[in-house]
């Protein structure tokens, strides 16, 4: 069960992290749009390789999730002071800027609390497999 709601939970934030992309690159940081396909390219990369190592039953993939999460966690902070500095930018999209931004950290630290949940289910099979050998 925790599996398919992490796999879930993580195509939910890189689709959020995707159209939070697109806002603050096109339209609130006015990047080129050679740029901003360029990280949407890598964002999908980073996200759907170690999804689908995880899938094949790779642990390894589960900590590359965690770590590409990591990565999008410092960008949404980043993304929260440059929010805050920006003094040319209308209150309204500021303000639905940071709403979005809040959203999608939200999302995020709940990935981790399953991620979490995830791990210590997959160590506890692990130790239980081990002891039913070990007897």
């Amino acid at each position: 069960m925790k599996f398919k709601q992490l796999n879930w939970w993580t195509l939910v934030t890189l689709g959020i992290f995707l159209l939070l992309n697109g806002l603050l690159s096109l339209v609130v940081f006015h990047t080129s749009r050679a740029t901003f396909g360029r990280s949407e390219i890598a964002a999908l990369i980073l996200v759907l390789v170690p999804l689908a190592l995880f899938w094949l039953g790779i642990r390894l993939g589960l900590y590359l999730l965690a770590l590409v999460q990591a990565l999008y966690l410092v960008g949404y902070c980043s993304a929260l002071y440059r929010l805050v500095q920006l003094p040319k930018l209308a209150l309204l999209l500021r303000s639905f800027a940071l709403v979005a931004v809040l959203i999608a950290l939200g999302a995020l630290l709940y990935w981790f609390r399953l991620a979490w949940q995830t791990r210590q289910a997959l160590t506890k099979a692990r130790v239980q497999r081990y002891l039913k050998f070990r007897k």
